[in-house]
């Protein structure tokens, strides 16, 4: 366990400089792009933000499915409880990250037709 603790601090010190180092290299050298290239990479983006929707909304509703199946077996097994809310927390924990990157496609596809 001491083994991951260290990778997972090596990963968060590795990726906060990374991204400091980024935002300074960023701030100093912007990229043009052309309209034709940012049109197709706006085309990209919506057709990717139209199936992770459809996909987040089928994710989204099994996972309603099993937490009202963990919900129903703490209630009919008491002696469950404990499993039925830890697989409960853990179906909830993963459909919060789903849905967080889903908010961000969907801000990143906002954010673009503002500029326009």
């Amino acid at each position: 366990m001491n083994t991951i603790q260290h990778i997972c601090i090596a990963l968060s010190a590795g990726l906060v400089i990374g991204f400091f180092c980024g935002g300074i290299k960023a701030s100093f050298f912007r990229k043009e792009y052309s309209e034709k290239k940012v049109a197709a990479t706006r085309r990209l983006i919506n057709k990717a933000a139209g199936v992770l929707k459809y996909f987040t909304f089928m994710l989204l509703l099994i996972g309603l499915l099993w937490c009202v199946y963990f919900l129903v077996l703490a209630v009919v097994k008491p002696a469950q409880v404990d499993y039925a809310n830890n697989m409960a927390e853990l179906i909830v924990a993963g459909l919060t990250v789903i849905s967080i990157l889903f908010a961000f496609v969907e801000f990143i596809r906002g954010k673009g037709d503002k500029k326009e």
